[in-house]
C-alpha cells in the first residue's frame, strides 16, 4: 500500500513540473493505430458520411496512414473478417473519391474471450482469418505482425485466458498490443501488472483522450506513470466521434505526449510498413 501510495504521489509532482508549454508536432507520428471507422458495424461511426468525415479530420491533424480497428465482441459485436473487409474495400474507394491520398490499414480490436483464443487457435496467426497490421520498429528494426486486444473495463482480466492468449498470439508469430492500458480502474492501484504485460512482450498503448484527462486524473496518472517507466509505445486516437479528434488536437501543447515523443519508444511511424 505504501508502494503505491508512492507512486502516485510521486506521478502527481512529476505532473506538476512537466506542465510546462509545448509545442508537439502531430504529424510526427505518422500513423494512428486505433479507430474505430468502419462505418455501421460497431459503436463507432455510424455510416459512411460520418466516416469519412473522421477521417479527414486525423488527416488534417497530420496522420499519413490510419490503422481502423473495429470491435470483435463474440456477443455485441460479432465481427470477422468476411463481414469486415468488403464494407472496408468500400471505405478506401470512397475515401480515395473524396480526400487527398491516405493509407488506411484495416485491424481489429479484440476482446479477450473464449472466442479469441478459438480465433488464435483456428488461425495459428494466418492473415485470412485474423486481422492484424505490420510495424518496423524505429529503434531496432525489428519487423513485427501486430495484433490489437482490450480488456473488460468492469472486471479485470482472468489471468490463465490471458497468458494462454499471450501465447498463442506469440507463438502464432504475432506481437500482442493491447489498448488503452491506462483505461482499466482495476490496475489504477496495481500499475506493475501493466510492467508485467510490458516484460512479457505486450505492446503497451495510451489514448489521445486519457493524455489529456478526459477519463480522470487516475486515468491520465496512470498513463504518465507508465510513460516514465519506458512501458507505452504507442499513442492511439481510438476515435469513435468528434470528440476523440478532440482529444488529440489538445495533444499538440500536452507535456506528456512531448515526453513519450522525446524518448525514442513509439512505434507509431513504423506502423503499416512492411
Amino acid at each position: 500500500m505504501f508502494k503505491r501510495l508512492r507512486d502516485l504521489f510521486s506521478s502527481k509532482k512529476t505532473k506538476k513540473k512537466t506542465s510546462r508549454q509545448v509545442r508537439n508536432c502531430l504529424s510526427d507520428l505518422v500513423t494512428d493505430v486505433h479507430s474505430h471507422l468502419v462505418p455501421g458495424v460497431d459503436d463507432g461511426a455510424h455510416d459512411m458520411e460520418m466516416a469519412i468525415a473522421l477521417i479527414k479530420r486525423l488527416q488534417d491533424l497530420g496522420f499519413e496512414r490510419l490503422v481502423i480497428t473495429p470491435h470483435i465482441m463474440s456477443d455485441l459485436y460479432p465481427n470477422t473478417s468476411e463481414i469486415l473487409l468488403p464494407i472496408f474495400e468500400e471505405l478506401k474507394k470512397e475515401v480515395a473519391k473524396k480526400l487527398p491520398p491516405i493509407d488506411l490499414l484495416l485491424g481489429a480490436e479484440y476482446f479477450l474471450e473464449s472466442n479469441f483464443l478459438d480465433l488464435l487457435s483456428d488461425a495459428g496467426g494466418k492473415d485470412d482469418t485474423l486481422l492484424t497490421f505490420p510495424c518496423i520498429d524505429p529503434l531496432s528494426g525489428e519487423k513485427m505482425k501486430m495484433i490489437l486486444f482490450e480488456f473488460a473495463f468492469h472486471e479485470a482480466p482472468n489471468e490463465e485466458m490471458l497468458t494462454d492468449a499471450i501465447f498463442k498470439m506469440q507463438t502464432s508469430g504475432l506481437t500482442p498490443v493491447l489498448a488503452h492500458c491506462a483505461r482499466y480502474p482495476y490496475w489504477h492501484m496495481e500499475r506493475e501488472k501493466l510492467e508485467d504485460l510490458h516484460s512479457r512482450g505486450v505492446v503497451l498503448t495510451v489514448n489521445a483522450a486519457t493524455l489529456a484527462g478526459a477519463y480522470g486524473d487516475l486515468a491520465q496518472e496512470t498513463a504518465q506513470y507508465a510513460i516514465e517507466k519506458g512501458w507505452i509505445r504507442m499513442v492511439c486516437s481510438d476515435t469513435h466521434a468528434p470528440h476523440h479528434i478532440s482529444a488529440v488536437k489538445e495533444l499538440e501543447t500536452s507535456s506528456l505526449l512531448a515526453e513519450l515523443m522525446s524518448s525514442g519508444l513509439l512505434l507509431n511511424p513504423g506502423v503499416g510498413k512492411n
